[in-house]
């Protein structure tokens, strides 16, 4: 276990690097990170930090993504944080899975903090491209700083 949270670490400095400590949007040359990051998460058992990563693909690998999070929760790793990550999430597709799945789990928490996110007025899919690309680089930088502080710090 302990070299793919080497690797995670890793990939996270060079991503640090590339966008000025998540100031500024990562170059596209690194969209492979992004799958050996998902990769080295699965491995790890933190699927749902996995399905966040899938939206920072190029095109959003929903079937990896929606794979991810109904990952059986008894084997996810605590660092998994599944809670704490929701609010990274911009994906409205994703998020409705999310509804979906904790509603048939009979999660009522974590399905009620899915429709809280869902419901957020930047992540409304009527809004200009402007809009959605400045709420999806919030979130991204809130997700890669909280990575860096489990793996990096």
């Amino acid at each position: 276990l302990g070299y793919y949270e080497s690797a995670i670490k890793h990939y996270l400095e060079a991503i640090m690097v590339s966008s000025d400590l998540f100031s500024q949007p990562v170059p596209r040359s690194l969209q492979p990170v992004y799958w050996r990051m998902i990769k080295c998460c699965a491995h790890l058992q933190c699927y749902t930090q996995a399905t966040v990563l899938c939206q920072f693909l190029e095109d959003v690998n929903y079937s990896l993504a929606f794979k991810m999070a109904s990952s059986d929760q008894k084997s996810c790793a605590t660092a998994d944080a599944m809670d704490a990550y929701y609010h990274c999430i911009w994906d409205v597709t994703i998020l409705e899975f999310l509804i979906h799945l904790h509603s048939k789990r009979g999660e009522h928490h974590r399905k009620q903090l899915a429709i809280k996110i869902i419901g957020l007025l930047e992540l409304n899919s009527n809004n200009n491209e402007e809009i959605q690309r400045e709420a999806a680089n919030i979130r991204k930088t809130r997700f890669f700083r909280a990575l860096a502080k489990q793996y990096v710090y």
